[in-house]
């Protein structure tokens, strides 16, 4: 009888520990996404890359075409208070939509 009541102590045990499992084990916790995931242009320029803006607070603020043609019409030396920065001349034709293949800082 001693061993009996061993064995069924025992599977009341295992039988609660699978029950609290079942309960708690699926909590709609989603997996842990990767922080330093980066976002990718969806357009390839001559089979390269386009470069992602930098933080200048122009780049912050995607506001139209003419706005980066203020700065990237030609070349020229720029200072927004952290120091003089070139910006570079559009290295390619004219094209709508700047933002879509510059990814914008966030």
């Amino acid at each position: 009888m001693i061993e009996n009541r061993q064995l069924i102590y025992g599977l009341v045990v295992v039988a609660g520990l699978i029950l609290t499992w079942l309960i708690y084990a699926d909590q709609g916790v989603e997996p842990v996404k990767a922080v330093a995931v980066e976002e990718e242009p969806l357009i390839l320029v001559d089979g390269k890359v386009p470069p992602k803006l930098s933080n200048l607070p122009p780049h912050m603020e995607y506001i139209d075409e003419s706005t980066c043609l203020m700065c990237h019409a030609t070349e020229g030396e720029m200072n927004f208070g952290s120091g003089p920065v070139v910006a570079k001349k559009m290295p390619h034709v004219f094209r709508e939509n700047c933002a879509s293949c510059h990814i914008a800082p966030k």
